[in-house]
């Protein structure tokens, strides 16, 4: 058995090695080309996949199916990822609360107190907006509170009291389902038809009959001026061809009027007799004024000229709390009285709309609640309004129910005599009565 060398001997055999090895090399590598020395003990095996030809590579194709010839990934594969969310990250659902309600309350309280089609806008920005609160059960009844909404909004110089009662109805309706849990289908049922019936007026004689009612009554009001006028340029030759031209109008009015069923033809011969002899009696009145007392300095400049009847009166603008339009269902809840409260209509179901604040003076200034229980007396009214006057003065109110109203400020040739217990302002030999509180 061999022993190993000494570590020095063995050391010494390695590095003569070495050097006859490359030695060896650097002299043959300077004569001829360096040569590669294969050994075995330096050769690392690899493992090559056989080489497939390019027929090889078609026929196997060609036995895969169609379908699989190019393996796109399908739809699964590319979102399932995506649709792996955290439970935190899902929004949860936003419910309607009370204050959504009011502010589309508030949105329609603008909308009503001055038709535009921004105020329009802004409603049905916040119908929208509990929309997209709201669950779908209650949709239907939002799109039916939208269409109308979309009336106001394209042809507000068209806007109806009906319209208003509507949209006021859908409200309630949302109220009760969302805050108070009532049933939706009964409710949205009876909101549809109340559109369906609003729906079908509007398309097609939504207009007919308050529009004809208008158009008579200015016809009437327009025969009325022209007859005065007729006999006025009918006192002077050198006015004869104004004289003309009224009766040509009257004419065409009198053919016009023809045209309606002959129950509601006006009876023209009767309301020009009734005017000429209101002329006349008027004439002779200016001729034969004299007031009993001298006259009296003019406590107020400006106030509001009222058409009641044939009467044209004078209401003071301070004792004038309130002035705006008389609403037509305002009849059948007036008897002699006017309940004050009447002014909110339907928000009067709302405690954040305050009464007081339509009132100036020292009507704004009561407890609200006074001013809900409070009915005043009708001091002048005509049989179908068109403008109401409410007066107030120290602790005593009262209604005026007007065919017309205008603003109107004193001249300074105006005087204030006392005729009959009764106050009157002299204007150019007209006569004025003054209607206030007392």
């Amino acid at each position: 058995m061999n022993l190993p060398p000494e570590d020095k001997d063995f050391e010494l055999a390695v590095e003569k090695a070495i050097d006859e090895i490359f030695g060896k090399v650097e002299a043959e590598t300077s004569k001829k080309e360096i040569e590669v020395i294969e050994d075995d003990s330096l050769k690392i095996p690899l493992e090559l996949e056989p080489v497939e030809n390019e027929d090889q590579k078609e026929k196997e194709k060609a036995k895969e199916p169609t379908s699989k010839v190019i393996d796109f990934p399908t739809i699964d594969d590319i979102i399932k990822p995506d649709l792996e969310i955290k439970q935190e990250e899902i929004p949860t659902q936003t419910v309607i609360k009370q204050e959504d309600l009011e502010r589309l309350a508030a949105a329609l309280l603008s909308l009503e107190w001055e038709v535009n089609k921004e105020n329009a806008l802004a409603f049905l920005n916040s119908l929208e907006e509990i929309k997209t609160k709201s669950p779908e059960k209650i949709h239907p009844i939002l799109d039916l509170i939208y269409e109308v909404g979309l009336w106001l909004k394209e042809r507000p110089e068209e806007a109806r009291p009906e319209w208003f009662h509507f949209l006021h109805q859908g409200i309630v309706t949302l109220n009760l389902i969302i805050l108070q849990g009532k049933e939706t289908s009964h409710h949205y049922e009876h909101l549809r038809q109340s559109f369906l019936s609003l729906k079908k007026t509007h398309h097609k004689e939504f207009f007919k009959g308050d529009l004809k009612e208008r158009f008579l009554r200015q016809l009437i009001l327009d025969y009325q001026r022209f007859t005065i006028l007729e006999n006025l340029f009918s006192r002077s030759p050198k006015t004869v061809s104004w004289q003309k031209i009224c009766q040509k109008a009257l004419k065409e009015i009198e053919e016009t009027v023809k045209l309606l069923p002959p129950e509601e033809q006006p009876n023209f011969p009767v309301i020009k007799e009734k005017v000429l002899a209101n002329v006349k009696r008027k004439r002779q009145t200016r001729k034969e004024i004299s007031p009993i007392s001298p006259p009296k300095k003019i406590p107020y400049s400006e106030g509001y000229q009222c058409i009641i009847g044939e009467k044209v009166y004078f209401v003071p603008e301070e004792q004038v709390s309130y002035f705006g339009p008389f609403k037509p269902s305002w009849r059948k809840k007036i008897n002699g009285l006017f309940p004050l409260r009447l002014l909110l209509g339907f928000w009067a179901y709302f405690s954040f709309v305050k009464l007081k604040n339509k009132f100036t003076g020292n009507l704004g200034q009561k407890e609200e609640k006074e001013l809900r229980n409070m009915a005043l007396p009708i001091l002048k009214r005509v049989p179908n309004p068109q403008v109401i006057l409410i007066l107030w003065d120290g602790n005593k109110g009262g209604v005026v129910l007007a065919e017309e109203a205008q603003f109107f400020i004193l001249p300074n040739e105006a005087t204030l005599v006392e005729k009959e217990g009764e106050s009157i302002i002299v204007i150019n030999n007209r006569e004025f009565p003054v209607l206030m509180v007392k």
